[in-house]
């Protein structure tokens, strides 16, 4: 086997025996092979394949072109293969190794908003939040994209106040996240709601920590009362 001129590779099969010749077939004559012309390796070629038969299509194109002008490259680019995550996880597929490319590429943030696309935020609550900014006066898209990092960020510590949950289901997420954050967490919680039934919501779970002496509340609310961030420090 060498290579000739213009890197063509020549391979002399008369001196190889007949278990060479078929290991050359499967691992060369019969490879696939990425853009710049090299070998894929099997464990390569399956992700590849997992990759290809999970791009996004139809509803997810939709989504994405709803956040293309509104999320800063890195995070969009992470978006973009964390619905091939979501895609391969409701088909049933291994996604750890899918899931570990996104992370490594996006150490800050890349594990994180690949949990929330496989939950649907950016289906729903990202658009919420997005709409309801949307309609002040001061809008600003750079400040949308900004809340939105601090969000996928700080993911591990916060809860979303959503329409799609109980008022009780809601209210045992924050005491049950406070609790655990309390023993291992930062001191901090955060609540974020988008839409005024969804403000309500969460002001009502904060009126059950007023008489806490342990637990201080610091709220940010717009002028609109369509978007709010509480934290609860302790």
């Amino acid at each position: 086997m060498e290579v000739k001129d213009q890197n063509k590779l020549s391979i002399d099969l008369s001196k190889a025996t007949p278990e060479e010749k078929i290991q050359i077939k499967e691992k060369v004559l019969d490879a696939e092979f990425d853009e710049k012309g090299n070998i894929l390796e099997s464990h390569s070629l399956e992700k590849t394949k997992q990759i290809k038969k999970n791009l996004p299509k139809d509803k997810d194109e939709e989504l994405l072109k709803f956040y293309r002008d509104k999320l800063n490259l890195d995070m969009y680019k992470a978006l973009e293969a964390s619905l091939i995550v979501r895609n391969s996880f409701q088909g049933g597929e291994n996604i750890d190794e899918l899931k570990w490319d996104i992370s490594r590429k996006y150490p800050e943030f890349g594990n994180n908003i690949c949990n929330l696309a496989t939950q649907g935020y950016f289906d729903k609550d990202f658009k919420d939040l997005y709409n309801s900014m949307l309609a002040e006066e001061d809008f600003d898209i750079s400040i949308y994209q900004k809340k939105v990092e601090r969000i996928v960020k700080s993911l591990p510590y916060i809860v979303f106040i959503t329409r799609y949950k109980s008022y009780d289901e809601l209210s045992g997420e924050v005491r049950y996240k406070l609790e655990k954050l309390k023993k291992y967490g930062t001191g901090r919680l955060r609540l974020h709601a988008f839409t005024k039934e969804n403000v309500s919501t969460t002001l009502s779970i904060l009126d059950e920590y007023k008489e806490d002496k342990t637990v201080l509340i610091e709220i940010e609310i717009n002028p609109n009362k369509t978007v709010i961030t509480a934290t609860l420090k302790f």
